[in-house]
């Protein structure tokens, strides 16, 4: 048979997933009277990878009004829709513009697209706790048509998990009440799942289990249907202390691998080795709860014991032990299950996992049953190695993954062109790689990198810095509704700048030319060479001393060093306590920039205004939405990273003994802060209201909102308890945020030093006790601030806090 993709007489050949497809084309906005799914039995010869399946291809051609699309799988029809909408009706579907809107189909020449990779990974566990734990199936429905149109094939799925682990703590005799507090609530429960901490949170609401199951059975349905692996979870052994032991009468009494315990961010967690008959008997009971609750498993499962903690042994045949034991569980539970485990503690705990323990911890597991995911590829590569010729993990099928976002943090970074240049190099062959994948900890943030290293998995994306440019030119036009300006356009006296793709000449008259020059600026900036790394914003500093830096933040997936004896114990119990992020860190390049961002804003500004306004009773122009939501990033941006003045204004009034000084800075720090705060408040989804009432909808009684709002709260400031290094890990430049937590922070720690400095010269030494007590008063205070009467959000976009976020 020809690569035509027909059967032998021509004819079309069904699919049985395009009622699924054709689901994915209506909710994009397309008429699906007018939108036909036919399967491709076969792709272009010569375009598979050695050493992989053949790949996912589709195509796609329109004519008279009639949009054909066909596809070996519908995962790659769904993309070669993405690719049709893009092409011929001008827009890219993304996660800020999901919706083309046009009621006509112009014709289009046959177009055929393949990618290499079988694999096409996407989500990180704790993705379910910085941007999705409250989702509800209307959330989920707009993901998984997003996934489907960017190609995704295997994603991880954690909905619904702490039922299954809670029902799975209940058989096994523990009390609903302790099952419930162990599992916390909803937004940290990723770190539950993961080993990394419990009991903390909650209690989840009566019914949340219930219509959780609800929704992780609608959300694995409706991947399915299209044709997705989803990656479920399996059980790492965390258990709460009662349930070490087996119960009375239980078969199994002694084990020649007692418990251990780990421990991470100052919380201690008892583990059972896998290579116990406790963890085997829970495992087992884990796995078929799973399968009463949500179905049967796709065959892959993601577990990692040790994920950011230590194992409780470093000798290597503990470490061999334990991982013949959980791929044992696992192939008990399905014999044809593969085990999906992150490089990550790799590298975040280098100095325990040296080659020989790395070796012994897979030595006895089938090198087919795993799948192991390179999770920091564009900053932190492992492949090279671990999984090279040689290597401790030689001949393991792979996944290359792009992590890039770290809290939810807000920040506008990426290196374009590096990713090209990483994911064009696993085209040249490199051993047993099975794909590639997206595992950021949080989503919906910098869409030009999500795009980009979407697209990357296919054959039609720019391979070479030029290519990359041509691409960026496109992103930019299709992303607000503009057509290409005409080249060779004669500029203004005085308006001449460089521009991508060899434009020379911008004139003020032509939108799209001023966009595609405020995009250069963008792209050579924070989307430039070596930006794998976020700018930290000082925004969301905690000031915590006289001097910078203050030590009291986290920074992002740093290694961190030291910290275990020998054997792989802990070496002592506070948390880490790197640097904040008003000058540590600090790239000199990003304030030299701001002058420069600062004119993008302008011209992205002008370009709105050439754009048509609303009209009463008209829809909304949602690239002008786009538009105007990047101009606030963008301005978010520079304000924020100004605010490094203002902070170091303030220290030097202090170091001076001058009181005044300091409250003149600290005046300038707020009018900054409340404009940072009014600017997040004209988007819906910069909002800490549009957060809590999310998590709040999930309760059904006054005390049930109460407490889901104050874990929403703690996520994204406090983090956990006072204790843990991870204040403001996830904080966002929200509105109620900037001006309900970190304005009052800065206003306190000003007005100590103004007290200080009216009485002489304030040394960096100064004792902070007070200060500290007064922040962390306020923190407590924000996180609290719960109205368990609160009336519940009615319907309509038009509705928005108050100036406290409520």
């Amino acid at each position: 048979m020809s690569g035509t993709g027909g059967s032998p007489t021509g004819a079309p050949i069904p699919a049985p997933w395009a009622e699924a497809v054709g689901g994915v084309a209506e909710r994009a906005g397309l008429d699906r009277r007018l939108v036909t799914v036919e399967r491709l039995v076969d792709g272009p010869p010569g375009t598979a990878q050695p050493g992989t399946a053949s790949p996912s291809t589709a195509d796609y051609r329109a004519e008279a009004g009639r949009l054909t699309v066909r596809g070996t799988d519908a995962v790659a029809a769904s993309v070669a829709l993405a690719r049709y909408v893009r092409a011929h009706l001008g827009t890219r579907l993304s996660w800020q513009r999901p919706y083309v809107g046009k009621s006509s189909l112009p014709d289009a020449p046959r177009t055929t697209i393949s990618s290499p990779h079988e694999v096409r990974y996407y989500l990180n566990v704790v993705t379910f706790g910085y941007s999705a734990p409250f989702w509800g199936w209307d959330r989920w429905e707009r993901e998984i048509d997003w996934m489907a149109l960017h190609g995704v094939t295997h994603p991880l799925m954690l909905v619904g998990h702490e039922a299954v682990l809670g029902e799975t703590f209940r058989r096994a005799g523990l009390p609903d009440a302790e099952a419930a507090a162990w599992l916390g609530g909803a937004a940290h429960f990723p770190w539950t799942f993961m080993g990394g901490m419990h009991s903390f949170g909650g209690p989840l609401p009566s019914r949340w289990a219930q219509r959780r199951v609800e929704l992780a059975r609608r959300v694995l349905g409706r991947m399915r249907e299209l044709g997705m692996t989803p990656v479920l979870p399996a059980f790492g052994g965390h258990v709460p202390p009662a349930l070490v032991r087996p119960r009375p009468g239980s078969a199994h009494h002694a084990s020649e691998y007692p418990a251990g315990e780990i421990e991470w961010q100052g919380w201690r967690i008892p583990v059972l080795h896998p290579g116990s008959a406790r963890f085997q008997e829970l495992f087992a009971s884990f796995a078929q709860v799973q399968r009463e609750l949500l179905g049967p498993g796709s065959g892959y499962f993601a577990v990692d014991p040790y994920i950011e903690s230590v194992p409780p042994s470093g000798d290597v045949e503990y470490l061999r032990a334990a991982g013949r034991g959980t791929y044992r569980a696992l192939a008990a539970a399905d014999p044809d299950a593969v085990w999906v485990l992150q490089g990550w503690p790799f590298h975040y705990k280098g100095a325990f996992w040296t080659p020989d323990r790395v070796a012994a911890y897979l030595r006895d597991v089938p090198a087919d049953r795993t799948l192991v995911l390179d999770l920091w590829g564009e900053h932190v590569p492992l492949h090279g190695a671990l999984l090279a010729d040689g290597a401790p993990l030689a001949g393991r099928p792979w996944v290359w993954c792009a992590l890039h976002n770290f809290g939810g943090r807000p920040a506008l970074f990426g290196d374009l062109r590096g990713l090209v240049r990483d994911m064009r190099a696993l085209l040249d062959g490199v051993p047993h790689l099975r794909g590639v994948g997206l595992a950021p900890e949080a989503i919906e943030n910098n869409e030009v990198f999500y795009e980009l290293a979407t697209d990357l998995a296919w054959d039609d994306a720019p391979l070479s810095p030029a290519d990359l440019d041509v691409w960026l030119d496109r992103f930019v036009l299709d992303r607000y509704g503009l057509s290409d300006p005409h080249p060779g356009t004669e500029s203004e006296p005085g308006t001449e700048r460089s521009g991508p793709s060899g434009l020379i000449g911008a004139v003020r008259e032509n939108p799209a030319q001023t966009a595609l020059r405020a995009w250069h600026t963008i792209n050579s900036t924070l989307y430039g060479p070596g930006r794998t790394r976020s700018s930290p914003t000082p925004v969301i500093a905690r000031p915590w001393a006289a001097a910078l830096p203050f030590p009291a933040q986290r920074s992002a997936g740093e290694a961190i060093p030291g910290g275990t004896t020998a054997d792989g114990g802990a070496a002592g119990t506070e948390p880490p306590t790197p640097s904040s992020n008003v000058d540590a860190e600090n790239d000199p390049a990003i304030p030299a920039a701001l002058p420069r961002l600062a004119e993008a804003v302008r011209d992205l500004i002008e370009v709105r205004d050439t754009l048509p306004g609303p009209t009463p009773g008209s829809a909304a122009d949602p690239a002008r939405d786009v538009l105007s939501a990047d101009i606030a990033e963008l301005t978010g941006h520079v304000l924020a990273q100004g605010t490094r003045v203002h902070v170091r204004g303030i220290l030097a009034a202090a170091r001076d003994g001058d009181p005044d000084g300091v409250r003149a800075h600290m005046r300038r720090l707020r009018v900054d802060l409340l404009t940072l705060d009014d600017l997040a408040g004209a988007r819906t989804e910069t909002r800490v209201a549009t957060w809590v009432d999310a998590a709040r909808a999930w309760g059904d009684t006054d005390a049930e909102r109460a407490a889901m709002e104050r874990e929403a709260r703690s996520l994204v400031s406090v983090w956990g308890e006072q204790h843990n290094g991870l204040h403001d890990y996830s904080g966002r430049h929200w509105q109620g945020l900037v001006q309900g937590l970190y304005l009052p922070r800065w206003q306190a720690w000003a007005d100590w030093l103004a007290d200080a400095a009216a009485v002489g010269p304030v040394p960096p030494d100064a004792d902070p006790s007070a200060l500290r007590e007064r922040i962390v008063a306020l923190e407590e205070a924000w996180r609290a601030d719960t109205i368990s009467g609160r009336p519940e959000p009615g319907p309509g976009p038009g509705r928005g806090p108050s100036r406290d976020g409520r």
